[in-house]
């Protein structure tokens, strides 16, 4: 154990054992208690030898402020939006910019900051509640003193060791999205630098070249048509805030992905998003790109070309040249056959009559299969089967069912309605993914009757009345071939 980690626990100790000793904490004292109180041991980084608790923390990325004098006092915003990010859920707090907080005062805080009172304040255990403030004011700009940043650090050790945020909300008539996140990032992050739409090899090169003379190496990939640059894994966030300034006055989009392992893998981060289709308002059907389901179009631009309230990705695809592809299985839509069933696979068939089959096709028996269903998507494996896990693997390989990926599913609960799932991964900041027994777990406790699993990896992605409600794993959204989508009825 370094020096500096001992005096980071100190400091900490202060925090939590000391009251009215000081008028107002500081900004060094409370991100030192973030780090202690998150049980991240950093003892051994290379950051410890010239680094104090909280200039790594900031090192790291797992704040994203530039916070000025340490030596100033903490405000509550403060303190609200660094206990979010510390916990890994920056997205999260991205995508609920727009729910009631409940604090009469929400309209002094940025939109970032609403979405990290939204989950604050709705998370088990919460950070802040309503009932702390007997006015109903966040009063974000309030000086914390020793007293407030003692509880504050106390409830984030809470929710450090174990919480959960369910949210539950109605865009539209007829959907309702169950937003879920459980566990928290416990490892050290590392992050990749991505600068994509350079336009020729040689404008690649050249800007490749400019980096190497910031002291940062990259490497090139030819990605839909551009050229991209990917740096190597870099622990210095200071350095991912450079990059981004210097591509962004380029005219370059940039990606920044997290890369990091879980210490501690009885602890691991997951997020899921559930729509629930009610059918008396929605009806589902395969959606694809105006020029059919050989165009690979990205979800967002199929949503777009197509009448519907809601999509996700569907089944896989297969790649040929000029960036043309193909749906691999049974695809039929409107009663229009545009690819046959591959064998022994998961499917679901149904017709407007509210008549579903999830069954596994046999290719080579059923040469009219189904004749009475009008849709049908093939991907696999069968996930849930009358409200039991399918437990078929359907000669899938071992690390598409066993290993943890980013995952996709439609299903039918108790209800009768339809469901769309997302399940994020590859990312040790948001979420870890799941195994297909893991998603199957996911689905059953939220009363899934039948379930297949779709399409996932990078092409896992869910859209609902106009916006992404996932994190692509990609960190842009993939090119695919077809989609399910909730047209209005």
């Amino acid at each position: 154990m370094s020096k500096n980690f001992f005096r980071s626990c100190i400091i900490m100790l202060t925090i939590l054992l000391t009251a009215g000793t000081s008028p107002a904490a500081t900004k060094y004292e409370f991100l030192t208690g973030i780090l202690t109180v998150r049980g991240i041991d950093w003892s051994n980084s290379p950051e410890a030898a010239y680094d104090d608790a909280a200039g790594f923390l900031l090192r790291t990325g797992y704040v994203s402020d530039t916070v000025g004098k340490l030596d100033a006092p903490v405000t509550r915003r403060d303190a609200l939006r660094w206990c979010i990010e510390c916990l890994g859920m920056t997205f999260e707090a991205g995508l609920l910019t727009d729910y009631p907080t409940g604090f009469e005062d929400e309209n002094t805080l940025t939109e970032f900051e609403r979405g990290c009172l939204v989950i604050a304040s709705h998370m088990n255990p919460q950070i802040f509640t309503l009932s702390d403030f007997g006015d109903r004011k966040f009063s974000g700009n309030t000086k914390l003193d020793i007293d407030e940043a003692r509880k504050i650090l106390q409830r984030l050790a809470g929710a450090s060791r174990n919480f959960t945020l369910d949210i539950i909300r109605n865009p539209l008539r007829g959907l309702r999205v169950h937003i879920h996140r459980e566990g928290v990032p416990t490892g050290i992050p590392e992050w990749r630098f991505f600068a994509d739409g350079i336009k020729t090899r040689a404008a690649a090169d050249y800007f490749k070249a400019s980096l190497s003379n910031e002291g940062v190496e990259v490497s090139i990939a030819n990605v839909n048509g551009t050229y991209s640059v990917r740096s190597q894994k870099l622990d210095d966030y200071d350095t991912v805030r450079r990059l981004e300034t210097i591509a962004r006055a380029r005219g370059l989009t940039t990606r920044v992905l997290p890369s990091m392992s879980n210490p501690n893998t009885r602890i691991l981060p997951r997020f899921w998003v559930m729509l629930e289709i009610d059918p008396s308002y929605f009806r589902i059907s395969p959606i694809a790109s105006y020029l059919g389901p050989t165009e690979l179009s990205t979800l967002s631009s199929i949503y777009s070309e197509n009448n519907v309230q809601a999509a996700i990705n569907a089944g896989y695809f297969g790649i040929i040249k000029g960036g043309k592809g193909y749906p691999i299985g049974a695809l039929r839509v409107n009663g229009r056959n545009f690819s046959l069933p591959y064998d022994m696979r998961g499917c679901l068939a149904w017709n407007d009559n509210d008549e579903a089959l999830f069954a596994v096709a046999n290719a080579t028996e059923e040469a009219d299969y189904w004749p009475e269903m009008t849709n049908i998507i093939q991907a696999g494996p069968l996930i849930i089967n009358e409200g039991a896990s399918a437990g078929e693997d359907e000669n899938f390989s071992g690390g598409l069912i066993s290993a943890r990926h980013p995952r996709s599913a439609v299903g039918l609960n108790a209800q009768g309605s339809w469901v769309f799932i997302a399940v994020d991964g590859r990312n040790g900041m948001h979420s870890s993914g799941a195994t297909i027994s893991e998603m199957a777990e996911i689905l059953r406790g939220q009363g899934m009757m039948y379930a297949l699993n779709l399409d996932g990896g990078g092409s896992t992605e869910i859209m609902i009345d106009g916006k992404i409600w996932n994190i692509p794993s990609d960190g842009f959204e993939r090119r695919i071939s077809y989609a399910l989508g909730a047209v209005p009825r």
